[in-house]
């Protein structure tokens, strides 16, 4: 309850208090926290996963209910003279009688713990559900993010041909430069105008697959990311595989519902059996009847199936089988955490260690070479084409470190999502 609370509730306001704040000409800078509690605020998918919860707890209502009485009134012994001489004495036999249905062996109390599993199942399957969902406002919001540092480095790239274009236009005019070298720095550069179109489609793009998951909120149109990646990093003494995987099997919310599943399929299957049982209908009734002797009487009965033919074996097989199911089921998903583990940590120490790698030995290097490269260019101590090899270089190494830190942003919300809770 606490967790679906602060889905509901907190999360969603601390998010919308946030956004509120933010004029509409400025736009929307989300964090990755506030991405999140918008989308617990909004996302459809996880609105109607909330409904589940309440039509359970509609159903141990339900389940809890006592059976009403049943009131029956009969008139008895009616005479054609009571209607055809309006002064005739003749009065017909009046009989009210209550019959009240009494469960026996406990079965209203079998349903109503059967049925508080089954909420208590159905909320574990909303953590679940915001579990998965989770992992995906996650990919969308790095994904929005590689999309701005693309588009960032377009940018750069066709700047940084236009002032060479701007210096070399120079150059062509008092005839210092081929007419050739200055038409291959014009074809660069209307490539590089090419690819920060292609960045701008895509950045597009990333929003919108973001906005779907935030159920488009105001501001939607120009909203972005915060330039922060996630610090993706476990402490030392719990990156080791069986920790993690002990540590899922655990805390998984989709294993705690497949473990309350079995339980609610325990309470089903005794409840099947206790059926053989039969309730008893208690019956009260009061009869008034002026032409007997006794003109006020009473009576009490009792009416008891007799399981004689049929003793529910159908229904107490049926339940024998879906324990079985439950069982089945909760094998099947600790081998999925298992396996999700396994992929999710190897996945995450590979992006990691590329990651790491590029930040390092490439990053810096990369900059300084392409620098060195423009100014060896402007002193005639190296060609157009090294100067546009230099800036290719450039250009592909960022974009390679920016997706390196983009796949270890997805790698870490997939080993948070196979763990089933926040990694420390």
């Amino acid at each position: 309850m606490t967790i679906i609370r602060a889905i509901g509730l907190g999360l969603a306001l601390l998010s919308f208090s946030a956004l509120a704040k933010v004029p509409d000409k400025e736009g929307v800078t989300l964090t990755e926290p506030q991405a999140i509690a918008l989308f617990y605020q909004r996302n459809l998918a996880l609105i109607a996963a909330k409904y589940n919860v309440d039509q359970a707890r509609a159903e141990e209502i339900i389940a809890s209910a006592i059976p009403n009485p049943v009131f029956s009134l009969t008139f008895s012994e009616l005479n054609s003279r009571m209607f055809n001489d309006p002064q005739s004495d003749y009065l017909p036999a009046l009989t009210p009688q209550i019959q009240q249905l009494i469960e026996t062996a406990g079965k209203r109390q079998l349903r109503m713990e059967g049925s508080a599993l089954a909420t208590e199942a159905v909320e574990y399957d909303l953590q679940d559900t915001a579990r998965t969902l989770t992992n995906a406002v996650r990919h969308a919001f790095y994904g929005l993010l590689l999309a701005q540092k693309n588009l960032d480095v377009a940018k750069d790239n066709l700047e940084r041909y236009r002032q060479i274009m701007g210096a070399n236009d120079i150059r062509l005019g008092v005839g210092d430069i081929a007419e050739t070298d200055f038409t291959r720095i014009e074809v660069e550069s209307l490539k590089a105008q090419g690819d920060l179109d292609k960045a701008q489609t895509a950045l597009n793009q990333a929003r919108a697959d973001l906005l779907v998951l935030l159920g488009w909120p105001e501001n939607s149109l120009t909203i972005t990311a915060t330039d922060e990646w996630p610090a993706a990093n476990l402490a030392e003494e719990v990156t080791r595989e069986d920790h993690l995987t002990r540590k899922a099997l655990e805390g998984r919310p989709d294993l705690k519902a497949a473990r309350i599943r079995i339980r609610q399929a325990e309470k089903s299957l005794e409840l099947a059996r206790r059926l053989t049982i039969p309730d008893v209908t208690v019956t009260g009734s009061y009869a008034r009847d002026p032409g007997n002797y006794y003109t006020n009487t009473g009576a009490i009965g009792i009416s008891v199936p007799l399981p004689i033919f049929y003793r529910q074996e159908g229904e107490i097989a049926k339940a024998g089988v879906a324990m079985s199911n439950a069982e089945l089921s909760l094998r099947q998903a600790e081998q999925s955490v298992r396996a999700d583990m396994i992929k999710a940590l190897s996945a995450w120490k590979s992006a990691d260690a590329i990651a790491r790698r590029f930040e390092q030995s490439v990053v810096g290097r990369i900059e300084k070479m392409r620098s060195a490269q423009e100014f060896a260019y402007q002193k005639g101590a190296a060609g157009l084409l090294d100067l546009i090899d230099a800036e290719r270089n450039y250009k592909a190494m960022m974009l390679d470190y920016y997706t390196a830190l983009a796949n270890r942003s997805n790698a870490w919300a997939d080993l948070l999502m196979a763990l089933g809770e926040e990694a420390k």
